[in-house]
């Protein structure tokens, strides 16, 4: 004769077996899926948070400063926002050394001088914004289309004449040198290795 109880405690065991199965399959499905989750952008963000520019300490956003932009201007910048945001911060973008000059470099030179003496506070290169976008575009998870990256690029080439030389020259200055001094006390040695690469 079978045993009642003990046909309904070995049912149990199995039952009790099954389910941990079940739940063992399942986390190690989710581990999977997790691990695999990161896409090409994401690599690339993760890359740029382990390389910090100075620009990175900057404020994400520049919504006051650029209030009385042409509206394609504001386009680009809120585009720059959504798309380059994707791969690093925005602020690495929006508080560069960068200048692309509208008028000739030569002039430029004439007419501001001291925009050229220290390399960490202005960059000043003909297309050096059109090199810059057409690069990040080309990175693996990049969604800018070209229609797109001549707007972020027309707004970054806009933005650099308008915030960081003419009248706003000293603005910027000591704008760009409190990022400097706040990037060395918070990274000494990734500002001594770019410093050493004239790469601030």
């Amino acid at each position: 004769m079978i045993d009642k109880k003990l046909f309904a405690l070995g049912g149990a065991a199995v039952a009790g077996v099954l389910v941990s199965s079940l739940l063992l399959s399942s986390l190690r499905a989710g581990d999977a899926l997790a691990g695999e989750a990161k896409t090409a952008a994401d690599l690339e963000k993760e890359k740029a948070m382990k390389n910090p520019y100075p620009n990175d300490l900057g404020p994400e956003k520049i919504d006051e400063e650029i209030k009385d932009y042409p509206a394609d201007k504001k386009e680009g910048y809120q585009l720059l926002l959504a798309r380059c945001a994707q791969c690093h911060s925005a602020a690495r973008p929006l508080h560069s050394r960068f200048v692309e000059p509208e008028m000739e470099v030569a002039k430029l030179k004439s007419a501001q001088p001291e925009v050229f003496k220290d390399g960490a506070v202005w960059q000043v290169e003909d297309k050096i914004w059109n090199r810059y976008v057409k690069r990040m575009m080309n990175k693996p998870g990049c969604k800018i289309s070209q229609v797109e990256g001549k707007k972020i690029w027309q707004f970054l080439v806009y933005d650099s004449n308008k915030r960081k030389i003419g009248a706003n020259a000293k603005k910027w200055e000591a704008h760009r040198r409190k990022l400097l001094a706040d990037f060395k006390a918070k990274y000494p040695q990734r500002y001594e290795e770019l410093a050493k690469d004239k790469d601030l």
